[in-house]
């Protein structure tokens, strides 16, 4: 429905978007010169101008429900467009946001159904067309993308419309035109993109300041330190929308939806759900792709391993056929390259990579790999991962698993690549028997590079010098913060592993206190 107004700074147009049953969930508003506000209800006859928290739907969801299985569903770009197709008796849609903002919750109302996109003719509508068509693949019967004939630059199916179109000819077009499939792709041309077409966009976090939405992370370390166990607390919290385990009294919650498990290391009856169960998981929002159907050259069918060259539109079925789908685990993520890849080549491990990074984008989802690590020693985290660089190239965030020297049972887990991130901490966990995965509350204020430091290198009158500036810091009777110990030992030029080893050979006691809801960690030497 549009309601007309026609006073200055006032909508001139307002787009109500609804529930199944009608009832307004928020509204678009539409200005001249040409401009777009979004608002929901506060509760008290006004207005609140942001969408926190408001279920979003595409446009004329009720309408869009009751149209016939046999016709056409048009997804054009714009509240405007789609008004005007409706009043011609074609059932057509559109999503709030405008370009490029078709998010992967609206595909369940398109399930099954047969779908045309036309979209504007300009970079963006470009871009727009092709995301909704990939989006769609697979969930709608059938997709169809409509060329508008003799559209000029910038210009939209409304204005095909009022220089000539009609019903009868759009219906043609649709029916001639051909059915959508990613995997056809034109003769190589430049695909060129103007910079004053891409609008600048907030990152939306998967887990506050480690982790993004739409991107891909890699979790890295040596087998056996809990790199799974961590993967599976994650999915735990994502199912129930727990809290972070860093949140400290912030409401810090994982984004609360479906995940799609990759797993070719661990038993799901053994192992996996069993963990899952402990961590209080609701297993019901967690799916396991363990492997595709294919046809073989006579066309039978028979099942095959999950191969990331081949079978990418796989993966993408499976995150839209979940409702709400926020995370994928692959792990680890070197076992679904497929035979032949060479994960020491750049050129291979692109090839790969980069339509997973793609299909993270597109489909809205935080992807993490788990990758072990090289048998190198020495040097900096972020060359550590096994394979080639092309890996951590490809990850926005790539994170460190590590065994604490000094408490084998203990587990530091470190950023070691933060394109996206603004100096983030670390943690340390343990992995608890019943309990599974129980972090701590101090964060760890060493880094990946001297988290990945052996005490092998430690030279003998380094770890006499650390000892001795320890105890001089550290006088019978007296206690200091951790935080100031690491801070002043930086400034003597103490590296970490240095001042750890000096603090265990000393029989330096680490105790907490809580205040006011904050746990802060303090040293002594017990006399």
């Amino acid at each position: 429905m549009v309601v007309k107004v026609q006073s200055e700074r006032k909508p001139i147009a307002i787009y109500d978007y609804t529930d199944e049953a009608g009832k307004i969930l928020f509204q678009v508003c539409r200005y001249e010169p040409k401009d777009f506000r979004q608002r929901r209800s506060d509760g008290n006859g006004g207005y609140v101008y942001n969408l926190d928290g408001v279920r979003r739907v595409p446009y004329r969801l009720p309408e869009l429900l009751k149209a016939p299985m046999q016709d056409f569903i048009y997804i054009v770009e714009g509240e405007k467009d789609a008004d005007r197709l409706i009043s011609l008796g074609l059932p057509t849609t559109t999503n709030p946001g405008g370009a490029n903002k078709w998010k992967s919750e609206y595909n369940q109302h398109l399930r099954g159904r047969l779908v045309a996109i036309c979209g504007d003719n300009d970079e963006p509508g470009r871009r727009h067309v092709r995301q909704v068509a990939d989006s769609l693949f697979g969930v709608a019967s059938l997709v169809r993308v409509v060329d508008l004939p003799d559209l000029p630059n910038k210009g939209d199916i409304s204005w095909w419309f009022e220089h000539g179109g009609t019903k009868a000819e759009l219906i043609r077009l649709t029916d001639a035109a051909p059915d959508f499939d990613p995997a056809e792709t034109d003769a190589a041309s430049p695909n060129l993109v103007c910079l004053a077409d891409v609008e600048s966009l907030p990152i939306e976090w998967f887990w506050f300041n480690r982790m993004a939405m739409g991107m891909l992370t890699l979790i890295e370390g040596d087998p056996g330190l809990g790199k799974s166990f961590l993967t599976l607390d994650m999915a735990s919290r994502v199912s129930t929308g727990a809290l972070w385990p860093d949140s400290n009294g912030v409401e810090n919650r994982a984004p609360k939806g479906a995940v799609v498990i990759l797993t070719a290391e661990d038993d799901l009856p053994h192992v996996v759900r069993p963990r899952l169960d402990s961590m209080g998981a609701d297993c019901s929002k967690i799916v396991a792709l363990e492997g595709v159907k294919i046809k073989d050259d006579e066309g039978r069918e028979r099942k095959a391993y999950f191969n990331l060259q081949r079978d990418l539109p796989a993966l993408r079925k499976a995150v839209q056929s979940q409702q709400d789908t926020k995370l994928v685990i692959i792990d680890p993520l070197s076992a679904y390259l497929g035979g032949k890849i060479d994960s020491h080549k750049d050129a291979d491990v692109r090839s790969v990579l980069l339509p997973l990074v793609e299909l993270a984008e597109q489909c809205g989802v935080a992807i993490i790999g788990i990758m072990h690590l090289n048998k190198n020693t020495g040097g900096k985290a972020i060359y550590r991962g096994l394979g080639s660089i092309a890996f951590t190239a490809a990850a926005r965030t790539v994170w460190l698993v590590t065994e604490d020297q000094d408490d084998p049972k203990r587990r530091l887990f470190m950023c070691a690549k933060k394109n996206i991130l603004i100096e983030p901490t670390g943690l340390a966990f343990s992995i608890i028997d019943g309990k599974g995965v129980v972090f701590e509350n101090e964060p760890v204020t060493i880094t990946a590079d001297e988290a990945l430091e052996t005490a092998s290198n430690i030279e003998a009158p380094a770890l006499n010098q650390a000892k001795q500036w320890l105890s001089e810091q550290l006088p019978p009777g007296k206690s200091t913060t951790a935080t100031e110990i690491y801070a002043l030992a930086k400034e003597q030029g103490i590296k970490t592993i240095t001042l750890k080893r000096a603090k265990k050979e000393l029989g330096v006691v680490s105790y907490a206190l809580s205040n006011e809801g904050k746990v802060q960690w303090f040293w002594r030497i017990d006399q």
